[in-house]
């Protein structure tokens, strides 16, 4: 009696080590996504309740030059994130043209889920955006033109090639009324990007993003 008892003690306890064991990696991984995607939350978006001057990293300013050699800001991109359930993200983008251009800002939301990112397609692209020649990938140019590339983009794209990136813009002109005041229009891609006001940081949060891809799930194109 006392060795079927032992028997029963013994196998519930296998019981409950095997549960702790198919239940723990989820439960380790579902903390793991968290803690990542509140990392990217909270040094990526502006202070919630901060002030002007909180501006979060999702900045991007572009300017040309002038022929008296200053410089003129043409255009403002701010971009924040957001997790809806965990894989579910949201990226809001919203541009504010200057000059000429001014009367027609355009806000940009993008929803995807990370499972459908190709995690080793994220990369870095880096550039200047001080001078006429923005894009830092070719080395001849960043001599020529003596570009300073401390500005990035953390670039990705779905698996396989999928359309799996929903936009949805508004672009507004502003000079204009009635059913002409605004533009929408909705369409799908296959690639996107997180703007960085600095490319120290942006090289930072590749590789937080890169991390919640592969935990959601994400894996490389079969081709």
């Amino acid at each position: 009696m006392e060795m079927k008892r032992r028997i029963s003690v013994i196998a519930v306890l296998l019981v409950i080590i095997a549960a702790i064991i198919l239940v723990y990696p989820p439960l380790q991984r579902r903390r793991d996504l968290n803690e990542t995607l509140q990392w990217i939350d909270q040094t990526y978006n502006p202070p919630a309740g901060g002030d002007v001057f909180q501006q979060g990293h999702g900045w991007e300013r572009h300017y040309v030059s002038q022929t008296d050699r200053t410089e003129k800001l043409t255009e403002e991109f701010h971009t924040t994130f957001s997790s809806r359930d965990g894989c579910n993200v949201v990226i809001y983008s919203e541009t504010s043209p200057l000059g000429v251009y001014s009367e027609t800002p355009s806000q940009s939301e993008y929803t995807f889920n990370l499972r459908d990112i190709d995690p080793s397609s994220v990369k870095i692209k880096r550039f200047d955006l001080h001078k006429d020649v923005f894009d830092c990938s070719d080395g001849e140019q960043v001599q020529l033109y003596n570009l300073n590339c401390n500005a990035g983009e953390v670039y990705f794209t779905s698996r396989d090639g999928m359309m799996a990136i929903s936009e949805v813009s508004v672009r507004t002109f502003t000079k204009l009324t009635g059913a002409d005041h605004e533009l929408r229009s909705t369409s799908k891609s296959d690639e996107m990007w997180l703007i960085a006001d600095d490319v120290n940081y942006a090289e930072r949060l590749a590789k937080a993003w890169k991390h919640a891809v592969e935990l959601c799930g994400g894996k490389p194109s079969k081709f």
